[in-house]
């Protein structure tokens, strides 16, 4: 015991318990009392301390930022063939539906293959789904092999094949699928007036006047004219148009009660294209009188006449105010027929005005417009001034333009 007093430093005075015992006590006392404060001066065992928690706020995650996964016609199909999962027309139909709103052409294909080796028996909504898939995705030679094949056919199924040879510029077997059409659909009481439209536009592209002539009296037959549909009307105007029949034409303007912009807008391009240009300019009027709206594509026809009546730029610059109150001024193509017009009459300060007006600094029209003006009217310096302004600023010239200046010998 007394070794082990040795060994310890005696502890600090706090540390050490007061007893009240007296001096006359036994040595036996003093030495229990010494190790019970020597106990105090043992290390404490280690404990691991209590993990410390930090609570972080909460964060919204936006799930919509998520990337999720998406899969393609051909990754279900060869999942179905790997779990040996059946078809049905509902799947099918919501694959179609996805191969024909990402052009999947490859998609398309196999959903066709798939379907032919399957038990379905499809519907007709469900094959022209298919048709309007492969139309979509520009594989008009499968649509047509689908549409061939179809047992049953309905107004959809020929008016989606129509449609789709016209997007892709064939105008030939539009017609002759609208006459087959009309033999096998037992009449054309359920066409619509937009194909009536669309065979129109196949029937002027090959210059076949007796089968839109059909057409439209089919449309009468029907009543589409007396509907006031001014889509189908504007076709037949522009039908008529192409053909230098501006007679008939204007029958079908007369026969409508309340002609709108689209109708008007054809009588506008039919007479332009025909040289009527004062014809034209009685257009403007007649639409200002009868509160028609006009359109760009109205004021680019009456500038681009206006340019050929002899009245010194009267007319023209009457459009260009209207075109100012309606705020078409700011429209590139308008500014463009303007300075052509001001220039034809030799108005150079007008052109120049319409030109400083621009928004769209590299746009090559005007500039071109401009360069011309300035030809027209012997203004060569100004000319080759704005030719090395477009240089600069990499507007393409043109080669017309630039071949009259190396003409030009002398300068004003």
């Amino acid at each position: 015991m007394r070794t082990l007093e040795l060994a310890l430093s005696p502890p600090p005075a706090s540390l050490i318990p007061s007893f009240k015992h007296s001096t006359t006590q036994s040595v036996g006392i003093d030495v229990k009392t010494t190790f019970d404060a020597q106990l105090l001066l043992r290390r404490p065992k280690h404990q691991s301390p209590e993990p410390v928690v930090v609570l972080q706020p909460h964060i919204a995650i936006d799930r919509s930022q998520i990337p999720i996964p998406r899969y393609s016609t051909s990754d279900i199909l060869r999942i179905m063939d790997s779990l040996s999962l059946p078809g049905n027309e509902d799947l099918y139909s919501c694959l179609a539906k996805e191969s024909t709103s990402e052009c999947d052409q490859r998609g398309a294909y196999e959903l066709t293959v798939h379907i032919m080796k399957s038990s379905v028996r499809p519907r007709t909504t469900f094959l022209n789904r298919l048709l309007l898939m492969h139309v979509s995705c520009g594989r008009l030679d499968t649509a047509r092999q689908v549409f061939d094949r179809m047992p049953h056919r309905d107004f959809h199924s020929w008016a989606i094949l129509i449609l789709g040879y016209i997007e892709m510029g064939d105008f030939e077997e539009p017609a002759l699928l609208f006459v087959s059409m009309l033999k096998h659909q037992n009449g054309a009481s359920k066409i619509t007036p937009w194909i009536m439209g669309c065979v129109l536009k196949a029937s002027a592209m090959i210059r076949d006047l007796g089968l839109g002539q059909q057409v439209h009296g089919l449309c009468q037959k029907l009543g589409f004219i007396e509907e006031q549909d001014s889509c189908l009307s504007g076709s037949l105007i522009r039908f008529y148009g192409e053909f230098g029949c501006l007679e008939d034409a204007n029958l079908v303007l007369h026969q409508l009660s309340n002609p709108d912009t689209l109708v008007w807008a054809a009588k506008v391009s039919n007479d332009y294209r025909e040289g009527e240009f004062q014809q034209v300019i009685r257009d403007f009027i007649e639409m200002g009188k009868h509160g028609v709206q006009k359109n760009a594509l109205v004021f680019s026809s009456v500038l681009k006449a206006s340019t050929w009546v002899s009245d010194g730029g009267r007319s023209g610059g009457g459009v260009h105010a209207d075109a100012i109150k309606l705020g078409f001024d700011s429209d590139c193509l308008i500014r463009c027929r303007l300075i052509e017009m001001y220039g034809k009459y030799g108005k150079v300060k007008d052109a120049e005005k319409a030109f400083m007006s621009r928004e769209d600094e590299t746009n090559g029209s005007c500039w071109n417009a401009m360069v011309a003006g300035y030809m027209q009217n012997g203004c060569y310096i100004e000319a080759i001034k704005l030719l090395y302004q477009m240089k600069a600023t990499g507007i393409t010239v043109q080669d017309r333009l630039l071949n009259e200046v190396k003409l030009k010998p002398t300068f004003r």
